[in-house]
């Protein structure tokens, strides 16, 4: 328990485990899946299902199995194996031998009956934790709740796309299809175990009454000293549910308020807004701290983290920031505009295709100034707060619309269909989305590109 004054040690032990729960959830998860026959029926097709299902029942029992104990793990366990093993069973059983033909229709009434037990798998857990983790206070059984079924949400969010792309795709050989689908189970089983890692965290700010919106010095420098596993963890979250979020805003362009989302649905997507905005405050914060300690300034470096594959030389370069010398603090103005200008410069080669393409050229130009302007302006401004990002989320929405209802329509201009247009994309989930992500990422350039 070296350096470690934040988490309990059941908490620590169970995330020091966690490399060792992804190599085996990585590799049930792609056996499970890849070698599936297409006869449901058959043994092979069973017991790759009995696997898959206790890997779900190992994934939400893991802290209780690494820190043996069993009595709890005793309790919550038919409450998963129901769940995970029974539940499409136990739900056809309730439809059949129930009438409840004359009040709601069997598909609401399965939704209902999957709602309830999770909920009570949900209350069973969450009680279980506050007993282990002592944790007391104010509405803290409904905090713990709360996040409990924020992880089982989080664990039921998918990868359509990235899996669409995979399942449609032709491959020139049977090896290249073997490494590509292992590759997209690897990603699936890095996000749930990162999903987890930050539930059990969290669970420990909880039961030191931490903040977990806005972190307490004690947290960041202790995240800090850990910071190889912590960027794994916090950055791996963050990636995926800014995928998820991405997608979302996409396949709900123009849901007004959520007319297509179900129960779950918007749980998912609440889920996945709270951790996105946790994990992004998280590493803006942290990264301020580690640059307060270090001395350093991580300016544009800081900024790109979120970045999936890009973020790799970012996060080696303030793992190893003792030994470069463009994230030193000397002539701190100077540096500032350094950074800027390389992410003006970036932005630009960003939209090159967009810049030399004439049917493209307006929008490139005017979104590549608007997100250059963005970063210049949180690289200066005092307080950073939610009217940035509601306000970047409107002028490019209003920016990408014309071209839309112009590229759409092929007719000349008519403000009143442009201007139901643009009702129509802003009053949408979508919008919504793309507000949380903008705050997000532009939280972390704020955190990086001011020296305070």
């Amino acid at each position: 328990m070296e350096n470690n004054d934040v988490l309990s040690h059941k908490i620590f032990k169970s995330i020091q485990k966690l490399w060792i729960f992804l190599i085996i959830f990585i590799g049930i998860d792609f056996v499970s899946n890849y070698f599936y026959p297409e006869v449901t029926t058959s043994f092979l097709a069973k017991f790759l299902d009995f696997l898959s299902s206790a890997l779900s029942c190992l994934f939400f029992s893991y802290y209780f199995v690494v820190n043996k104990r069993w009595k709890p793990l005793l309790m919550v366990l038919p409450f998963l194996i129901i769940s995970f093993f029974f539940l499409k069973d136990f739900k056809q059983t309730l439809d059949y031998y129930i009438p409840f033909e004359t009040i709601i229709d069997s598909k609401t009434l399965k939704n209902y009956t999957s709602l309830l037990l999770t909920l009570a798998t949900v209350f069973v857990l969450s009680k279980n934790y506050l007993r282990e983790e002592n944790i007391t206070g104010k509405r803290s059984f409904l905090k713990v709740f709360l996040l409990v079924l924020g992880l089982f949400s989080l664990y039921n969010s998918d990868l359509d796309f990235i899996e669409q792309i995979v399942s449609s795709a032709t491959f020139s050989s049977k090896t290249t299809e073997f490494f590509i689908t292992l590759l997209f189970y690897i990603l699936t089983s890095v996000r749930s175990v990162a999903f987890l890692g930050t539930f059990l965290f969290l669970m420990s700010c909880l039961a030191n009454k931490e903040n977990i919106y806005t972190f307490s010095n004690k947290i960041l420098q202790f995240a800090n000293r850990y910071f190889g596993v912590t960027v794994l963890i916090v950055i791996s979250c963050i990636i995926f549910s800014f995928g998820y979020l991405i997608e979302s805003a996409v396949s709900l362009e123009l849901d007004f308020f959520g007319k297509k989302l179900t129960i779950f649905g918007w749980l998912n997507n609440i889920s996945v807004i709270a951790v996105f905005i946790i994990c992004t405050r998280f590493v803006g914060q942290l990264l301020k701290e580690r640059s307060i300690l270090k001395q350093k300034y991580y300016g544009i470096v800081g900024s790109t983290v979120w970045m999936p594959i890009v973020n790799i030389v970012p996060l080696l370069m303030i793992k190893f920031d003792d030994k470069i010398k463009f994230l030193s603090v000397e002539n701190i103005s100077k540096l500032k505009k350094i950074h800027l200008i390389i992410a003006s410069i970036l932005i630009l080669f960003y939209y090159k295709n967009d810049i030399l393409d004439n049917d493209k050229r307006v929008e490139g130009l005017l979104l590549s100034f608007i997100y250059i302007a963005s970063v210049w302006i949180v690289a200066y401004i005092k307080k950073y707060n939610w009217i940035f990002a509601v306000l970047l989320a409107a002028i490019v929405t209003m920016t990408k619309v014309f071209p839309f209802y112009g590229g759409l329509y092929s007719t000349e201009f008519i403000f009143k269909d442009y201007i139901l247009d643009l009702v129509k994309h802003t009053f949408s989930i979508a919008m919504i989305m793309l507000t949380i992500v903008f705050y997000g990422i532009y939280y972390i350039a704020y955190q990086t590109l001011n020296k305070k």
